[in-house]
């Protein structure tokens, strides 16, 4: 029996998760109820986002970057101006000017990424697809380098049908990647360490604390090692 978009009327393919017309989610039969041994979590997203504990390890989180920020951005003008009192190859007005550069860039990186996290916006997504690709990795001077990375890429499709593309490489965290898999139900959480919350939890590999990334059993309350509550 053929299946129709209950949006804009367009024939549905067999087993199609979204129209292909609109977009619009397709609407399913409620799954059957299944028994869960009592340890593992059941299906939903937590409440406990707003958790005081929780949110009180993001706030010294933040504030622990925000020190560690405050004494690295200064570090290239002190080193270069400490070098140059010690050493007859560069001159002092030089090394403050390589030194304020490098500062200046370290104070930019820092900058953005405070306004990029202030930014992002929590929401609630589907993984519809998952792939990979060799590009071609770039050197700082925007030359390419010559060598080769894997780029990790997770497609998503939100609640109100926009597409998150979430690109990881080779030297960084790839947690999307690992973490999601293609029909995966998830929340996304920008103001946490690991951002990445499943629906169904008891098919996840772990629990990742957001106060410090570390992977916990599914069947854990608390992380391990600093003791926050898990979003259970």
């Amino acid at each position: 029996m053929s299946k129709f978009c209950s949006q804009c009327g367009a024939a549905l393919p067999e087993g199609a998760r979204f129209c292909t017309s609109c977009g619009r989610a397709v609407e399913s039969a409620p799954e059957p109820q299944v028994l869960r041994a009592p340890n593992l979590p059941q299906p939903g997203f937590s409440k406990r986002v707003n958790d005081p504990e929780i949110l009180a390890a993001v706030k010294k989180n933040r504030r622990a970057a925000g020190v560690f920020a405050f004494f690295l951005v200064p570090l290239p003008l002190i080193g270069f101006y400490i070098y140059s009192r010690f050493s007859d190859s560069m001159e002092t007005a030089d090394a403050l000017k390589y030194g304020l550069i490098i500062s200046a860039v370290f104070l930019a990186f820092a900058l953005f990424g405070f306004i990029r996290d202030r930014a992002a916006n929590s929401y609630e997504a589907t993984v519809t697809d998952k792939k990979t690709a060799r590009v071609r990795r770039h050197s700082n001077s925007g030359s390419n380098s010559g060598d080769y990375m894997t780029e990790y890429t997770t497609y998503a499709r939100t609640t109100d049908g926009k597409i998150k593309k979430i690109v990881e490489h080779d030297g960084s965290q790839i947690w999307a990647y690992s973490y999601l898999n293609v029909g995966d139900r998830f929340m996304y959480h920008p103001q946490f360490a690991f951002p990445y919350e499943l629906y169904d939890k008891a098919k996840a590999p772990y629990i990742a604390c957001v106060a410090c990334g570390t992977h916990n059993p599914v069947t854990a309350d608390r992380c391990k090692k600093c003791n926050v509550p898990l979003l259970k």
